[in-house]
């Protein structure tokens, strides 16, 4: 059994689609076919049934899954101590982050790694968090920086930052929709914010409810963090979120914004930027690398607009 054929067989059973992971892995998906039917050879029994436009696995492929995630990782984890046992870092991190941190964060690791690990290679895969998070489970990240991650009983958490969360509008201008100041009131305000499925929009939904009841009213929704930007820039709305999604934009003066907890009745949600990897991999000497640099660098970061 070669382990690029585990790896294989773990990106079909986790999509449950020849098709979903031949794009992702790209690999031809006949190629992709041959290899799993081969593994099947090898093993004695089938371990995929389709049902429907889907696959299904079967008992014996429910069993590989676990234990080939289990021996992908402990090859992975073998790599890693067998790179840190030289005088140098190396090898390649895979880190995912999400549109909210991947400008904050992903520049700091880049110039710090640089300068520390000059060996050392990072990756990054932006997406929203729920991505990310379904990335680093699939074996396709190392790491992950994402806020409020979910529970996981093989996933580690460590909390870097408690962000936050600002109301966003457009800057000081003649005309158009009022910047916002500690007078602004959240009351009719035309807001643009994500899907109802996004994790920020969940997260403010229940703080309206739990501290006012109020429903919020919303002028358009996107889950673009560049389309929200523009459009409250532009004067179409405002919005929420976090300080390390606006930062540059209120340096340059291109937003507005002020704390929550500073306007009404002192709204607060929680919104906890962590740094997620497998359990057995918290060790490592490259995840704990970065992330030493970002505890340090958070540590000392005191952000503020005004």
């Amino acid at each position: 059994m070669e382990l690029r054929t585990l790896r294989y067989f773990v990106h079909v059973a986790d999509a449950r689609s020849f098709s979903k992971a031949s794009v992702f892995l790209r690999v031809a998906q006949p190629a992709l076919s041959r290899q799993i039917r081969k593994l099947e050879d090898e093993i004695g029994m089938p371990l995929f049934v389709r049902a429907g436009h889907h696959l299904e696995m079967t008992e014996a492929g429910s069993l590989l899954l676990n234990r080939a995630h289990l021996l992908l990782r402990q090859v992975s984890n073998t790599l890693d101590e067998v790179r840190a046992s030289a005088s140098n870092l190396g090898g390649t991190l895979t880190i995912g982050v999400s549109p909210a941190t991947s400008e904050l964060v992903a520049p700091l690791l880049m110039r710090e790694c640089a300068r520390r690990y000059p060996a050392l290679r990072l990756d990054f895969i932006e997406g929203f968090s729920r991505y990310v998070f379904e990335q680093l489970i699939n074996q396709g990240l190392t790491l992950c920086l994402i806020h409020n991650p979910p529970p996981h009983k093989m996933i580690e958490t460590h909390p870097l930052l408690i962000e936050a969360m600002y109301l966003v509008g457009p800057p000081p201008r003649k005309g158009g929709l009022a910047a916002v100041t500690a007078k602004t009131r959240l009351d009719g305000l035309p807001l643009i914010l994500p899907n109802e499925s996004h994790a920020l929009r969940q997260l403010i939904e229940r703080a309206f409810g739990r501290t006012s009841g109020r429903r919020l009213k919303l002028a358009a929704q996107t889950d673009g963090m560049v389309t929200t930007r523009a459009l409250v820039a532009a004067g179409q709305g405002y919005t929420i979120l976090p300080y390390g999604a606006i930062h540059q934009q209120l340096i340059g003066r291109q937003l507005s914004a002020i704390r929550l907890q500073e306007i009404d009745n002192g709204i607060g949600i929680p919104w906890t930027l962590g740094l997620a990897c497998w359990n057995d991999q918290r060790a490592a000497r490259a995840v704990a690398a970065v992330r030493d640099i970002l505890t340090a660098h958070f540590t000392k970061l005191t952000p503020d607009p005004k």
